[in-house]
C-alpha cells in the first residue's frame, strides 16, 4: 500500500529541504558583511572596556600611592599591624581597628 502526499505537503518538504541545502552551501554576501560588521562591534566594544579599566587601573595606582604616607604615619603612630587569627570580640584590645581580607 502507497502513501499519498499531498501537493501542499511535497513543496512544503522541498522547501525544507532546498534551505537546509542554502544553509549549508556558501554563505552569501551580506552574511559575510553582516558577519564583518559585528565582528567590527566587537572590537570597539573590546577596545572601549581596555580604555576603562586602563583609567581604572591608573586611579587605583594614584589612589594607592597617596595612602602609602598615610600607611606609614599610622604604623608610626600605633605601631607595627599584628595578624589576629580566630580571636574573638572580647580577646581584642578596647581600641582596635579591624580590617577584613
Amino acid at each position: 500500500m502507497a502513501l499519498r502526499v499531498a501537493p501542499a505537503a511535497k513543496r512544503i518538504a522541498a522547501r525544507g529541504l532546498s534551505n537546509f541545502m542554502q544553509s549549508r552551501g556558501m554563505a552569501t554576501e551580506k552574511q559575510i558583511f553582516n558577519q564583518i560588521q559585528s565582528t567590527k562591534n566587537i572590537q570597539k566594544i573590546t577596545s572601549s572596556m581596555k580604555m576603562v579599566s586602563a583609567a581604572k587601573l591608573k586611579g587605583d595606582e594614584q589612589r594607592l600611592a597617596t595612602a602609602i604616607p598615610f600607611n606609614s604615619w599610622t604604623t608610626a603612630l600605633c605601631g607595627e599591624p599584628t595578624l589576629v587569627e580566630d580571636a574573638t570580640f572580647e580577646e581584642l584590645p578596647q581600641k582596635t581597628l579591624i580590617v577584613p581580607f
